[in-house]
Order: structure tokens, then C-alpha cells, then sequence
């Protein structure tokens, strides 16, 4: 059996199939989130999980522009067999935010950065779609309120799009308030509680999800600290994190664990398997995240530094 490579540190889905890198495979998860009653999710779990590499292959799976990749990407894992298939493979057009690295020195630079993390997002969207002019982004005002910016560029959007609908993506999207919780508590209350621009924005996205123009949303995070402190401001979310029914969306099961190493490593080098696999039980195997139970998960990141000092 020709043996695939150790999966380097990336989150973007494409970049390791083209590699010829393993993947754990959590393309059955999709079902999952489809037969769900919630189109608008949060999933959070600690950093270095897995959860950008989740978000990244749904972005492949849905977005309207791979779908000549399809064949490339999914043919060998569970959702690219014609059976598993759902209605929405490369249904929709994909918006799609990272708010990790948000500038948090001041509050001047955490709404200009934040924009900045838009206006990226915008650009991308523009790139693959081409329903934004390129001028109004270069010339869009990036200290203007955080809602009032996504305003003036998705409502340009839904005049051009023709009915298409929009799966908003979010990756990271508490890593700046985070920061501010743990450093700056009256900072952090001013701009998601109440009338905060946070709170704002969220509010202003839940307003184009009552027209339809936004019609899934899927965001990745660390704490529930953002989203439950904006209370009412984006109360049509539904946090999964904690469900049984993903427990295993991110992370490593010890079958998954087994499967990786068995595929990348090779056995001529004579490794021990057993030996290999107790070890990173005593050392990495301890996270449960369901309270109604599951299986314990290893830290991806971890586990990959390991196995790759055995190549």
C-alpha cells in the first residue's frame, strides 16, 4: 500500500490533498450539520484542534467555484462517493472572515483591523464571484462601524447576485475579544454587550439572514464567552459544541489516531504500534467535550509533532 504523507500544520483542506498528506477523514460530519434543524452554528473547541481544517473543507464542499475540483478533493473520503452525496454539494457562494490577529492595542485598531479582516474576506468573495468592484473595495473606509461596513459592500452583493445564496463562514471568532476578556474586561463589556459594535455587527448579519441572502452560517471559536455575552444580539445561533453528535467533528479518536499512523509511517523502520499509541494515550489522550459521553480526543497538532520524529 502506497503510504500518504505525515499532514503538515496547514488548515487549508486543498492544499493537503494535493500533497498527497493524510486526512483524517470528518467529511461525514457534513450530514450531521445538514440534518440539523439549525442552519447558523457555532462550534468551539481549543486552539490547534482542527477547527480552521474543518472550516476550510466545508468551504471546498459547498463553494459554487470548486466544483470541477470535487472529484479531486472529496473522491477518496466518505462524502465523495456518489451515495453520500448531499443536495448542497457546491451549492453556494462562500463569505468567509478570519478574525484571528486582530491588532488589540487600542480600540481605534481593533475596529480598523476588524474591517481589515472584512475587507480581506470582501476581496476574496470578489475574486471568486465578481459581484464586487474592485475600486469600491479599495476605496471602502475601513473607520466606519463594523456593521455599517458589511452593509455597504453585502448589500451591493445581494443587488447582483441573482438569488444565489451565501454560506457565511467565520474562523476565530473570539480570538481578539479573548484577548481583551483576559486583559481589558471594561474594554470587552463596552464593545460586545449592549449597544457594542460587536453586538452590532452580529445583529446586522441576523438581519440578512431574515431576508435569505445568508442562508448557512458556521463559525469556529475557543470559549462561548463572545456569543453568549452578545445575549439577544445573535440569538439565532445554535451552539453544537457540546453535542454528543460532534464530540469527534474535530480532534482525534484513537481508531483515527491508529489510521493515521498506520497510513504515513512506515513499518519497515520497525515501530512499535502499541508501544507508540500507549505513549500518546498517557501523554495527549484526555479531552471529552460531550457530557452525555463519547470518545476521548487527541490534540492534532500535538500528535502530528509527534509521529513526524518518527519519519
Amino acid at each position: 500500500m502506497n503510504k500518504k504523507r505525515i499532514p503538515s500544520l496547514s488548515s487549508n483542506f486543498a492544499d493537503l490533498i494535493s500533497e498527497n498528506a493524510y486526512y483524517v477523514d470528518k467529511t461525514p460530519f457534513i450530514h450531521n450539520l445538514e440534518n440539523l434543524n439549525f442552519k447558523y452554528l457555532f462550534f468551539l473547541r481549543p486552539r490547534r484542534f482542527g477547527k480552521s481544517l474543518f472550516l476550510s473543507m466545508l468551504q471546498y464542499y459547498y463553494g459554487i467555484q470548486y466544483k470541477d475540483q470535487f472529484e479531486a478533493l472529496f473522491g477518496e473520503y466518505f462524502i465523495g462517493k456518489p451515495e453520500n452525496r448531499t443536495k448542497l454539494q457546491n451549492f453556494y457562494q462562500i463569505l468567509r472572515f478570519d478574525f484571528s490577529g486582530i491588532s488589540t492595542q487600542n480600540s481605534v485598531q481593533i475596529r480598523d483591523s476588524f474591517n481589515l479582516r472584512l475587507n480581506s474576506g470582501f476581496r476574496e468573495f470578489y475574486s471568486n464571484y465578481g459581484l464586487l468592484d474592485e475600486k469600491i473595495l479599495d476605496n471602502s473606509e475601513i473607520n466606519l462601524e463594523p456593521a455599517d461596513y458589511f452593509i455597504n459592500l453585502i448589500s451591493i452583493i445581494s443587488s447582483k447576485n441573482s438569488g444565489k445564496k451565501i454560506y457565511l463562514m467565520i474562523d476565530e471568532y473570539d480570538h481578539f475579544t479573548n484577548e481583551l476578556f483576559a486583559f481589558d474586561t471594561n474594554h470587552f463589556v463596552d464593545i460586545v454587550s449592549g449597544n457594542g459594535w460587536v453586538r452590532k455587527f452580529y445583529e446586522v448579519i441576523k438581519q440578512f439572514m431574515g431576508s435569505g441572502l445568508i442562508d448557512r452560517f458556521f463559525a469556529t471559536g475557543v470559549t462561548p464567552v463572545t456569543l453568549d455575552s452578545m445575549t439577544s444580539g445573535f440569538n439565532v445561533a445554535r451552539n453544537i459544541s457540546l453535542s454528543e453528535d460532534f464530540n469527534n467533528l474535530a480532534g482525534f479518536t484513537e481508531t483515527e489516531l491508529r489510521g493515521l499512523i498506520t497510513n504515513t509511517l512506515d513499518q519497515n523502520t520497525g515501530f512499535d504500534l502499541e508501544q507508540i499509541i500507549l505513549d500518546m494515550r498517557n501523554w495527549y489522550n484526555g479531552s471529552r467535550f460531550s457530557p452525555e459521553g463519547g470518545d476521548k480526543l487527541y490534540n492534532p497538532q500535538m500528535v502530528i509533532s509527534f509521529i513526524s520524529d518518527f519519519r
